[in-house]
């Protein structure tokens, strides 16, 4: 079975993504997950996301990728089994350890490996497999030779971005720390306790995209050099197919940070993409022009987001 993963950054975009026929969509629950506060959700709009799902179809899986302290690891398992009490069907986690008392507390539920775990091989696959996951989120710098060296390894579920790379090298997003350099924030006003400090990875508690910003690179008395230190990815679509021969079922758009409508539109694309698919379908070029309409719409809405996140941690300088 080929499922979609749609992304979830309000109770408005929750219900879009699934009348739009997602069949799971993902939630950050507010201090939990790697995203600004923004686009995270209450424990009370998680309920409601979780009923409107279920009651049409649906399932929904809860991020808790960032990395708890000592001090705040029980609260994470406690917040999962909470979540899992209500319907959640899964968790999206990076931390090995919680990952592994998940599997413990909840046998019956579905653990996706995050992309902040850093996949660099196939035999990471397996490794995740054995410490009890069941989906493996791939790099989207990745192949068919790729996935299928994965496949090969584990039966481990096979997930993929719904994005094609535009440059090649490893990438490990998630083990970044380097907004926690430009602002630490404290999260207690938001847990109403007094000895909840923050996750090690939660960049600040907001992630400001320094990666995707333009620096100046240069020496003194020479021009600077102007560059990111990466390259974005763009919408994919001509590689569904060869994706779900080599074994992929699980193809994820991220995005909660975005427009409603954006991410409204682009659920309904892919939706209608990846059902022909599964109908037998190998050649999606007919549907080049709506996705070159996409695809600048992601990127004016993408530029438009590092641009506010990087003002916001500008701000806090002054």
């Amino acid at each position: 079975m080929t499922r979609m993963l749609a992304p979830a950054g309000s109770l408005e975009m929750a219900c879009a993504a699934v009348d739009e026929g997602a069949d799971i969509i993902y939630v950050g629950p507010l201090g939990f997950s790697r995203r600004p506060y923004e686009s995270e959700m209450s424990d009370g709009a998680i309920r409601e996301a979780t009923d409107y799902a279920r009651a049409r179809g649906a399932e929904l899986r809860v991020v808790l990728n960032t990395f708890p302290t000592p001090f705040d690891f029980g609260r994470f398992v406690d917040k999962a089994q909470h979540y899992a009490d209500i319907g959640a069907s899964g968790f999206i986690v990076t931390d090995i350890g919680l990952m592994r008392a998940l599997r413990q507390r909840l046998p019956d539920t579905v653990l996706h490996v995050s992309i902040g775990s850093g996949i660099s091989n196939a035999q990471d696959a397996a490794f995740y497999r054995a410490a009890g996951a069941d989906v493996i989120i791939l790099p989207y710098r990745w192949d068919v030779a790729e996935i299928e060296a994965v496949r090969a390894t584990s039966d481990i579920g096979l997930e993929t971005f719904l994005f094609e790379t535009v440059q090649t090298g490893k990438l490990c997003p998630g083990k970044c720390i380097m907004s926690s350099y430009l602002r630490f924030r404290d999260w207690l006003e938001v847990e109403g306790s007094r000895d909840f400090h923050g996750s090690a990875n939660r960049g600040a508690k907001e992630c400001y995209r320094v990666c995707q910003a333009s620096w100046e690179f240069g020496v003194p008395g020479e021009a600077p050099l102007e560059l990111k230190l990466r390259r974005d990815a763009r919408l994919m679509l001509a590689q569904l197919p060869a994706f779900v021969r080599a074994g992929v079922s699980c193809f994820k758009l991220s995005g909660r940070e975005r427009p409603v409508g954006m991410i409204r539109d682009l659920v309904r694309f892919y939706r209608k993409a990846i059902d022909e698919v599964i109908g037998g379908a190998t050649d999606l070029d007919h549907h080049a022009g709506e996705l070159a309409e996409l695809r600048l719409r992601w990127v004016r809405e993408k530029s438009r987001r590092v641009d506010t996140l990087m003002d916001r941690a500008a701000s806090y300088a002054n």
